[in-house]
């Protein structure tokens, strides 16, 4: 049988585990605007550069 301090510690962390992801959950999204990217093309990545490319989807062709 573990000691009775351990016991307790694992339940209090227990109740604020639980009461972190209730709060958490409450709360909803950090950025709702901010979604996973699944890349469109079969790439890998997913990442969008906002505008930080080449502007040309032709010139990403000589890049491989």
């Amino acid at each position: 049988m573990p000691p009775p301090a351990l016991t307790g510690f694992l339940v209090l962390l227990a109740v604020l585990m639980a009461a972190s992801y209730t709060v958490g959950r409450a709360a909803g999204p950090v950025a709702p605007g901010i979604h996973r990217s699944v890349p469109q093309d079969g790439r890998a990545g997913g990442m969008d550069t906002h505008g930080m490319g080449p502007q040309d989807p032709s010139a990403w062709e000589g890049a491989r």
